[in-house]
Parts: C-alpha cells; sequence; structure tokens
C-alpha cells in the first residue's frame, strides 16, 4: 500500500528512524537500530537489608516489598497473610506498616521446614 506520495508506510517508518538519529547526533545512513537484538538482562539485586526503626533499640524492620522479595512471595500473598493474623506488623505513620525482621527469620525458617 502507498500513500499520495508514492511511498509506502514502512518506507516512511525508516526514513522517520534516520532522520531521528540524525537530529539526535548519530549516523544517518547506519544500520537500524531496531533491528538488532536486545540487551540481555541485569542479574536481580542482591535481597535489600533491614532498616532499624528509628528510636528503638535496635528493631530491625522490612516494608512489606522488602520482606515479601526476601520471603519469595509476592507482595499481595503477604498482605493476605498479614490479613489472616499470620504476620504481625509495626504500624508507622497513616497506612505504613512494617515486618519485624524476627517475624520474617520466622516464617523463613517456617518455609523450609523442620
Amino acid at each position: 500500500m502507498t500513500s499520495r506520495s508514492g511511498r509506502g508506510r514502512w518506507q516512511r517508518v525508516l526514513d522517520a528512524r534516520r532522520q531521528a538519529r540524525a537530529a539526535l547526533g548519530g549516523a544517518p545512513l547506519g544500520d537500524d537500530m531496531y533491528g538488532s537484538r536486545p540487551k540481555p538482562r541485569k542479574a536481580p539485586s542482591r535481597t535489600p537489608e533491614p532498616t532499624p526503626v528509628h528510636g528503638g533499640p535496635g528493631i530491625r524492620v522490612l516494608s512489606l516489598g522488602k520482606a515479601a522479595a526476601r520471603l519469595g512471595v509476592s507482595r499481595a500473598e503477604l498482605e493476605a497473610m498479614i490479613d489472616a493474623g499470620k504476620v504481625t506488623t509495626l504500624p508507622v505513620g497513616g497506612l505504613t506498616r512494617m515486618v519485624p525482621m524476627s517475624e520474617v527469620e520466622r516464617l523463613m525458617a517456617g518455609l523450609r521446614g523442620p
């Protein structure tokens, strides 16, 4: 299919890419930057460290997201466990909850088994 100018739709896409590359300082006649293989993904970062609670004598806590990552469950699963009363949390501010490190260690021991 061609437009009124006689060029095909794909040719217009290639021309727009070439023009954008030239405007950004790239080589206008280089190969297509969308034709190459995607870059490999980076490995996930290591497990986050617990954060000490301000004012508490060494009580270490994790946010719900970090605790879920450490336990290997989704945040929604962890929230369901909290709502079911299987996990205790510490309220911090309005709706924010933190999971004590002792609770995370107890759950990790339970997941590993006796």
